[in-house]
């Protein structure tokens, strides 16, 4: 059995249509930021964690106590704790059959009661831990107001079950277009409607597709989907605009950001079709080397919102490593921007960011063990979180 090791690391409402601009004005939490970092390695005792996919199939416990990880080559989850840093054990799932969750897969997602979510163009399902199938998850037509047929097929992506049960939510479209809408349903019903969300339209404008006699490769920006409290937030890879969904409430909200350390989108002009892989290399060059938004991750402790995002810089020869400008963002409860820096110390941006215990882990591939970088950023609530976000006093040391 392996040892535990320790490295040194450094609202458009419906009825209204309104939409709110929001700038970070003169009070930068993280102007004078600064971290440092230890990298954690899991246990995994006579047992091996496949880590080819990373944490792409992964989930999180609400408690952030407990990591899931599925492994598509022998249909297995993992079930990692946080707390002793361990493999506790692998639950099997069968690929095929009445059980089956198939050969390829999306996403996985936690959901209450001991069930999962198994999302994929194949099928989606909700599974129990004892491996069985409790229900098929399929948007038909003639539940969901305004579904096309092309979006039928496609509904699967960004599929995501609110945490209280009530709704289910994904973001069907064109692959090949890149345009998404967001699919509202009642859960498990899965009666709902389409929404259009426009803003999310620049992910397909930098849309580059290569097409030839030997190869055919589709190069696009990502739309995400994710609840951050009782709310749904969509975004997007290419700008810092972001729109929040009020299921209580039925209303959407499309919030811009005004940022001053970075663009608060890419500007770039691309080819959207190419015949050649130096002609797409070269296309994705120009997008890569402007502003990109991650999604959201929330610290539980500070009652702030996070995102980060990256500018890379150009190679000096093809085969050098990927480097980049990281930026760090901070929000409040209702996600206004009330911080932003640029992370100087860092090339590349954090790998699957989550708080824990009021610390930043990421994903870290150590000699193929599954590792940890803890980022202690040393936030401290003066004053409690409970009064409004701009009487709120932060500190950050050194």
């Amino acid at each position: 059995m392996r040892k535990l090791f320790f490295f040194s690391l450094f609202s458009i409402l419906f009825s209204c249509g309104e939409k709110s601009s929001q700038e970070l004005g003169s009070g930068n939490i993280l102007e004078n930021l600064t971290f440092t970092s230890d990298t954690v390695l899991v246990d995994s005792g006579e047992e091996i964690i496949n880590l080819s996919m990373g944490l792409r199939l992964a989930d999180i416990s609400p408690d952030r106590k407990t990591l899931f990880l599925l492994d598509m080559t022998d249909h297995q989850l993992s079930v990692i704790d946080l707390n002793q840093l361990r493999l506790e054990k692998k639950i099997p799932f069968e690929p095929e059959g009445p059980n089956g969750i198939g050969n390829y897969m999306n996403k996985i997602q936690l959901l209450p009661n001991g069930r999962i979510l198994f999302a994929s163009f194949e099928a989606n399902a909700v599974f129990n831990t004892d491996g069985r199938k409790e229900m098929d998850i399929e948007f038909l037509p003639e539940k969901i107001d305004s579904l096309s047929e092309v979006e039928q097929s496609n509904a699967w992506y960004g599929l995501m079950i609110s945490s209280d049960g009530r709704n289910i939510f994904s973001l069907p479209g064109n692959f090949f277009e890149g345009g998404r809408d967001l699919l509202v349903a009642d859960f498990p019903s899965l009666k709902g409607k389409i929404i259009d969300i426009p803003a999310m339209d620049i992910a397909s404008e930098l849309r580059v597709v290569l097409s030839s006699k030997d190869m055919m490769s589709v190069s696009i920006q990502e739309v995400n989907l994710q609840e951050l409290g009782k709310k749904v937030v969509v975004g997007n890879s290419a700008s810092s605009d972001i729109y929040i969904y009020d299921p209580k409430n039925d209303s959407l909200e499309l919030k811009m950001y005004q940022h001053s350390l970075v663009p608060n989108r890419k500007e770039v002009s691309v080819r959207s079709e190419v015949e050649s892989q130096e002609e797409f290399q070269a296309e994705n060059e120009k997008i890569n080397q402007q502003i990109g938004f991650q999604r959201f991750f929330e610290d539980p402790e500070s009652k702030l919102f996070f995102r980060f995002g990256s500018i890379s810089l150009p190679k000096s020869n093809p085969d050098a490593e990927r480097r980049s400008e990281v930026y760090l963002f901070a929000y409040d409860e209702e996600l206004n921007l009330v911080g932003e820096a640029r992370l100087e110390k860092l090339t590349k941006v954090p790998s699957n960011p989550f708080f824990k215990d009021g610390k930043l882990w990421s994903y870290v591939n150590v000699d193929d063990e599954l590792g940890f970088a803890v980022m202690d950023l040393n936030l401290n609530l003066k004053n409690g979180g409970g009064r409004n976000p701009s009487e709120r006093e932060l500190i950050i040391n050194n």
